[in-house]
This record gives structure tokens, sequence and C-alpha cells, in this order.
């Protein structure tokens, strides 16, 4: 039975699972939902209507976090884990994972993402005040952290592609879809680190499936 990934693809929570499963080579099927308008039997798949939720044979999982961990543990003979193994390094990557699903999210869904596309979808204006405020005064806090934790560093831990990699590429991938990737002079080793994921084979493929979708809803796009 196949594994199924219900989701939407530009949301940067189905992305991190799916750059997971990519990174682990594991086939999974993506089924697209629209989280603001979701189909009558998500309730029973997903009781926080939360996307993404997997579906591996008779196996339900909610959560990109939980998904992410199973698929880790689930196909351990597949590639290198992505949740590292000795206890330092396993606590970090997941804390940075944690950083970036929650602060990270935040600012960039509500202050970026969500007053350009969103907005836009449902046939309102951009609120370009809103992505400046968060850009210029609110962001800046949170991207310095991640600055710091991955100078001089080509990954955040153990010196390869952990989850900590993918779960802020994952989040980051929005704000350069919106326009507003930080400025590599002021963030040197976060861009660094965010151009080298996006090199990354998985990520080109998974790039390129976004950038169809983005397209379609765009078409879609109501009048102001």
């Amino acid at each position: 039975m196949s594994v199924i990934l219900h989701g939407s693809p530009l949301s940067p929570f189905t992305r991190k699972v799916t750059l997971v499963a990519m990174e682990k080579s594991i086939a999974i099927e993506g089924k697209d939902i629209n989280p603001y308008q979701p189909p009558e039997y998500f309730a029973e798949i997903s009781p926080l209507r939360h996307i993404p939720v997997l579906e591996d044979g008779d196996f339900i999982l909610n959560d990109s976090s939980a998904i992410s961990a199973y698929i880790d543990r689930a196909y351990t003979s597949l590639k290198e884990p992505l949740l590292p193994i000795e206890s330092k390094a396993h606590g970090y990557v997941i804390w940075i994972e944690e950083y970036a699903d929650t602060a990270l999210f935040s600012d960039i869904s509500e202050g970026v993402f969500h007053p350009i596309f969103i907005n836009q979808l449902l046939g309102k204006p951009i609120d370009s005040e809103k992505v400046q405020e968060t850009v210029t005064n609110i962001l800046p806090e949170r991207l310095k952290y991640l600055e710091n934790e991955i100078s001089g560093k080509a990954f955040f831990s153990e010196d390869r592609i952990t989850l900590a990699d993918v779960s802020v590429y994952a989040q980051l991938a929005n704000l350069d879809i919106a326009g507003h990737l930080p400025q590599q002079d002021t963030y040197p080793g976060l861009m660094q680190h965010y151009f080298s994921m996006k090199e990354r084979k998985t990520s080109k493929v998974l790039q390129a499936q976004e950038a169809q979708y983005l397209d379609f809803m765009m078409s879609q796009l109501k009048p102001s």
C-alpha cells in the first residue's frame, strides 16, 4: 500500500514532511487539501483540522513533527537518520525544529505569506504595511538567533543534513516565494545554508511542483 500525505503544497509543514520522505528515498502520494475549506472526511483523520496528515496503510498520523519522526524511525534502513542518535545532538535538532515550526512559522505565515497570497486569493488587497512591519521589526530577532546557531557550519548538527536543516528551510522557502528572503550580507551563514538546501536534488524536484501549484492558485485570484 502507498504512503499518502494529505496536505497543501505551499504549507511549510507539508513541505517539511515531503522533503523528509524524499531525503529518505520514500515514495509518497500527495493529496491536496485546502485547509480553509477542507473536505468533509478531513475531521475523521485530523482531529485538530491541521495539515499534514499521513496514511501509511491503516496507520494514520497527524502533526509534521510526529510524522517526520515516524518516517525517520520506520524506514531506518534507508539512508542516515534525520534525527541523530547521540542524545545532545538529538535534543538540539528537535529544538531547532520546534523553533522553526513555532517562532518562524508564526511570523512568516501571519506577517508575510498570508497578507500577500491568502489576501489575494480571498479577493483582498495585499497588506503591505503588515508585511513591512514583520520584515523590518519582527523577523530580525528570529533570524539573528538562527544566524548565530548556523554561523561557521554547513549544517545545524553533526555536519550533515538533519531534521533541523529541513525544518528551517521549509519555513524560509515561503519567504522566498513571497519575495522577502533576508539579505545575505545581514545573515550570511543562514542564507548560505538556505541556498545550499535549495540546491539539493530533493528540494529542486519539490520546487518545480510547488511552482506549478502556485501558478495555478494565482490564476484563480479573485478581483480585489
